[in-house]
């Protein structure tokens, strides 16, 4: 029987709707053996979520995860960071750092919204806690009844360049990835099939000390995972993989479990050190 995993989730710690005892507890009923609650610039949902694991008796493993936004030159690029310290201060300080401008950046969205004619409330973030991000203010949105769906929302003002967007303060590549090392853990590039040109997950490799790569992820079909698998061993580099899950109904996958990862496909991140 294969063992199963996910090493790529989001809880109400950032954009996703679940706690983080929820992801365990679906994960276990799932039969989800390894996973990680990577929430933006958070790492606040870890010890809940291994609480809720040792009450299942060694049947889910919960590894320390976070991912990281960040800018490339016109690009986002989000990196994961895997086995991290949760005691490495310089990135405790950075995340804090960035959840702030999260709150400056939703009250920019808000306003611009306020002027577009859509009048919705969202509550700010916990700085020691909740990421807040375009995802709350188009769930706010829908629930007022302006959209159908968040991707409608996204699609017709928060797109980069739409007319609510305000762009997100973001670290270099460089930092985050010096970051992750010195909290002791890896760097993973997250879900490469979603930049547009498929040449800059290769620069990036080669500019900067990546640990591995997202192989399986949602966003890459046959081919694209093919592409980055070989791209991984030509360098050396682990692969990871992962379903992003957020709960949010109309982004797949809409439950948890849909879209699991076999462990030997991410072993070596799994079991690094």
């Amino acid at each position: 029987m294969e063992r199963l995993v996910d090493l790529h989730m989001h809880s109400t710690f950032s954009d996703g709707r679940y706690t983080p005892t929820q992801l365990v507890d679906t994960a276990v009923s799932k039969g989800i053996c390894v996973m990680a609650i990577t929430d933006h610039d958070s790492w606040n949902g870890i010890e809940e979520a291994r609480a809720a694991a040792a009450r299942h008796n060694g049947k889910i493993r919960v590894l320390t995860g976070v991912e990281l936004g960040t800018q490339y030159e016109d690009d986002a690029v989000h990196i994961l960071g895997y086995h991290v310290s949760m005691e490495c201060e310089a990135l405790h300080k950075k995340m804090n750092e960035m959840r702030h401008a999260r709150e400056h950046r939703l009250y920019a969205m808000l306003e611009k919204l306020d002027k577009l004619g859509y009048h919705v409330e969202v509550d700010a973030c916990d700085p020691n806690n909740r990421a807040v991000g375009r995802p709350h203010v188009a769930k706010a949105l829908v629930a007022k009844g302006y959209f159908d769906s968040v991707q409608a929302v996204f699609d017709a003002l928060l797109r980069r360049g739409g007319p609510a967007y305000v762009p997100q303060p973001k670290l270099s590549p460089h930092e985050a990835v010096a970051l992750i090392h010195e909290a002791g853990g890896i760097a993973v590039l997250a879900h490469p099939s979603e930049l547009e040109d498929w040449t800059l997950p290769e620069r990036l490799l080669s500019e900067e000390p990546f640990d591995g790569i997202e192989v399986w992820h949602p966003s890459a079909d046959t081919k694209a995972r093919e592409h980055w698998l070989k791209l991984a061993q030509e360098r050396g580099l682990l692969t990871s993989g992962g379903s992003d899950f957020h709960g949010i109904p109309d982004r797949f996958p809409p439950k948890l479990g849909l879209w699991p990862v076999r462990y030997e496909d991410v072993k070596g991140v799994i079991e690094w050190k």
